[in-house]
């Protein structure tokens, strides 16, 4: 009777260890973690980087410099210090609004002064130039 008393013990003792090693209890807490920032990633609504409301929020002015010149002269585009969070979308729709004329492209750069350039081609040729001369640059 003795083995059988101690034959209970260790069978218990084995029980346990192998509910211990068992997983679902860290798995259930995971699928609670998971699930509050699954909802929020659902809720997240993205939204456009700035609400384009004028042109003027998007453009701030138009930078003149010797190689600007240049551009302006040899590759039919004018450099635009715009707003930091405007795309290259809602920079082609300011321009084209601002001065009634169609782009070809835009390109983006960050100088080190922490501000976003746009240099913006236009479609028509001799376009840049004639907006220059109509804001007095040239």
């Amino acid at each position: 009777m003795a083995e059988k008393k101690d034959a209970k013990p260790r069978e218990d003792a084995e029980l346990a260890k192998t509910a211990k090693s068992k997983k679902p209890a860290k798995s259930k807490k995971l699928e609670k973690e998971l699930k509050p920032k699954e909802e929020k990633a659902q809720a997240k609504k993205i939204e456009p980087a700035i609400p384009v409301i004028d042109h003027f929020n998007v453009i701030k002015f138009v930078l003149m410099t010797e190689k600007s010149i240049q551009n302006i002269e040899k590759e039919n585009k004018l450099v635009f210090i715009v707003n930091r969070k405007a795309t290259k979308k809602q920079i082609s729709d300011a321009v084209r609004s601002a001065f009634n004329t169609a782009t070809a492209s835009v390109r983006t750069s960050i100088d080190q002064k922490g501000r976003k350039k746009a240099f913006v081609r236009f479609a028509k040729a001799g376009e840049a130039g004639d907006i220059a001369v109509r804001l007095g640059i040239i």
